[in-house]
């Protein structure tokens, strides 16, 4: 995802929205958005309510400490943890002001939490600048408006049930395993990008939502939407361990230091795997797309991504997807994750063996 968010830079807005066809597909939260603001506010001060404290030194202190030890989508989760009312300003500063007794204190020692408590005098600072300076209403007046059409377009060139559709197949993807309900509430924020919340939802850039965005830039806000629901599969400490073995193997540890510099890696590769075969089952990818999925994704970084994805229709019926994958590493039909000594023919063999089904021409890449 985060190629699309370097290549364009756009102000979008957010909004709350329901539809009878896909009903509460897209939802909005006003806090959500004033804690991204923090990230943002090169593009929220261009705007003449805000443009005083770009100038404010004390508040641009503030500001630069916040931005070195958190980001929007870590506020944005320990508020869907720990916080009110998602769409009332006032919670949103009563939570950073009860923040140390609200948050159980074995969490208080995890990087994450701990790096927002230790600035929480700033983020009081900033949020309670950008309230005063009319945060609300330029919300309610400026920002609901503008993603109001994106979101109806969106709404109007959508096939009845798709939604449901996807939602079935995540379903089936995951048996035996038995996830919760499958969540819809995405919400739609006043960012560029796009991240998963802990409470499986996640927070997405309206770019996604722009058809004609969609065609130059080969966007597909439902391939998205797969993707980060196939977060929710379970993935054990035996697959995780299995996965930090391959550190040792250069050949990995090159491409994973790569994904690192996207802020992606780790398990990021069962989960691409995982959406591109199910958005190639239900149409959303061509052949050809999932060829350069795999080459382009975070630099073509998660080398295991493509290698799993030809090896998933071997999958057994009574597995589940971490089954599968701890199988493929342990006695698979091909033993090729145990040792990635044999990770490079493995992924000149992946291209070829896609090439082959698709019947697509696809150039080797030698390492």
């Amino acid at each position: 995802m985060k190629r699309i968010l370097t290549t364009i830079s756009i102000y979008f807005c957010a909004l709350t929205i329901c539809c009878a066809n896909n009903q509460g597909l897209f939802r909005t939260s006003k806090c959500y958005d004033l804690l991204s603001s923090i990230q943002n506010f090169d593009s929220l001060k261009e705007f003449p309510q805000f443009s005083s404290l770009a100038a404010d030194t004390s508040f641009v202190k503030a500001l630069a400490a916040i931005n070195d030890n958190t980001r929007a989508s870590k506020l944005c989760n320990a508020y869907s943890l720990y916080g009110y009312d998602k769409n009332n300003i006032e919670d949103c500063i009563k939570f950073l002001t009860d923040m140390p007794g609200i948050i159980p204190v074995e969490e208080h020692n995890s990087s994450w939490i701990n790096s927002i408590l230790g600035i929480r005098p700033q983020l009081l600072y900033v949020v309670n600048s950008l309230v005063t300076a009319g945060y609300s209403d330029y919300w309610d007046t400026c920002v609901f408006p503008r993603l109001n059409d994106k979101i109806n377009s969106y709404y109007a060139d959508l096939p009845k049930h798709t939604v449901d559709n996807i939602n079935s197949e995540i379903s089936a993807f995951a048996a035996p395993e038995i996830l919760t309900e499958t969540n819809t509430n995405i919400y739609i924020l006043d960012i560029q990008n796009a991240f998963n919340l802990l409470d499986e939802t996640f927070c997405c850039t309206p770019l996604l939502l722009d058809s004609e965005l969609e065609k130059t830039y080969h966007l597909d806000f439902l391939k998205v939407y797969i993707h980060e629901n196939l977060h929710r599969l379970n993935v054990s400490n035996a697959l995780m361990e299995r996965l930090s073995d391959l550190a040792a193997d250069d050949f990995y540890k090159e491409h994973e230091e790569t994904a690192m510099s996207h802020n992606e890696g780790g398990n990021e590769a069962f989960v691409v795997a995982a959406e591109v075969f199910l958005s190639h089952k239900l149409g959303r990818r061509s052949d050809k797309d999932v060829i350069n999925e795999f080459k382009e994704y975070v630099d073509g970084s998660l080398v295991l991504a493509p290698i799993i994805y030809v090896h998933l229709e071997e999958r057994l019926p009574t597995e589940t997807y971490n089954e599968f994958l701890l199988r493929l590493f342990d006695n698979g039909t091909s033993g090729f994750l145990n040792s990635l000594t044999l990770a490079q023919f493995s992924e000149l063999f992946c291209w070829a063996y896609i090439s082959s089904r698709t019947g697509s021409v696809v150039p080797l890449l030698v390492k």
